[in-house]
């Protein structure tokens, strides 16, 4: 579902995807008063009980079909998902947390608003070195709901140059989340850094989508935003096609930020016409 995910700086510590803002604001900034012991006993127990579902699975597996051992490999990799998260858990006890003059988000937020209070968040994660790498998936179905589009999301995507409705239906959220990306940036350049440079003048920000339209993965949007790994701005790239993964994007972007690799995912290169 939507959410943000964020990633610790310094110490190599992540905190695990949020869903909504109030449940990310709390993970960042809000002080847990529970001691340290008996959140040890928490973790503890949900440890224990995972190990027991654990045990279960496997002397279920023993009777199982090809078919149902498949699906039950599914089954553990959700429960391998919640021990990471238990130890990411772990790994915060006792760290305290950073303060911030962003209030406290009010429940029930949806659609725009609670798209701007998470874009504020984020900032805000930023400010306080809580946080240095992030990803938020929005909530579009909330979103299509605060601006009148009654089309349902997975139908939207279904259109082409003839479906009047579901065509419009997209402009009007592709407008709607320009909008919403437009004032990010614009906040990220207005938030000074001590030695006078902007916050976007330190970010490197990725804006797209998984599919282009019903479910063609070609010519994917791309927006490519911020100084933070050296790229050059304000210019429409058109590339040839399959010969160029998007993975060459996260490539460019990766090294311009300081990254050590070669290569990532099916990158073949670097794109040049990026580089400053």
């Amino acid at each position: 579902g939507p959410g943000l995910s964020m990633a610790w700086n310094a110490s190599g510590k992540p905190i695990a995807g949020e869903n909504g803002p109030v449940a990310a604001y709390h993970r960042l900034f809000a002080k847990d008063n529970t001691p340290i012991a008996q959140q040890k006993a928490m973790l503890a127990q949900r440890r224990s009980v995972l190990d027991t579902f654990v045990e279960n699975a496997r002397d279920l597996r023993r009777n199982l079909s090809k078919n149902d051992s498949q699906k039950l490999d599914e089954y553990f990799q959700g429960i391998r998902e919640i021990e990471v998260r238990l130890s990411k858990d772990e790994q915060w006890l006792g760290v305290p947390q950073p303060k911030t003059d962003l209030p406290e988000p009010p429940p029930g937020l949806a659609g725009r608003e609670e798209i701007k209070i998470m874009y504020d968040i984020m900032i805000a994660a930023m400010r306080t070195d809580s946080t240095r790498v992030m990803t938020y998936r929005q909530p579009v179905s909330t979103l299509l709901t605060s601006i009148g589009v009654k089309v349902a999301p997975h139908d939207m995507s279904h259109y082409h140059s003839t479906m009047g409705e579901k065509l419009e239906a997209s402009q009007r959220r592709d407008l709607a989340q320009s909008e919403l990306l437009a004032g990010f940036i614009d906040k990220l350049k207005s938030t000074k850094e001590a030695d006078g440079s902007c916050l976007f003048d330190h970010v490197a920000l990725a804006y797209g989508s998984n599919i282009r339209t019903i479910h063609y993965l070609d010519n994917c949007p791309t927006l490519i935003a911020g100084g933070g790994s050296g790229i050059r701005l304000g210019q429409h790239v058109v590339l040839q096609g399959k010969s160029t993964p998007l993975c060459n994007l996260w490539l460019t972007l990766l090294q311009g930020s300081g990254a050590k690799v070669d290569s990532h995912g099916d990158s073949n290169g670097i794109i040049k016409e990026l580089k400053s």
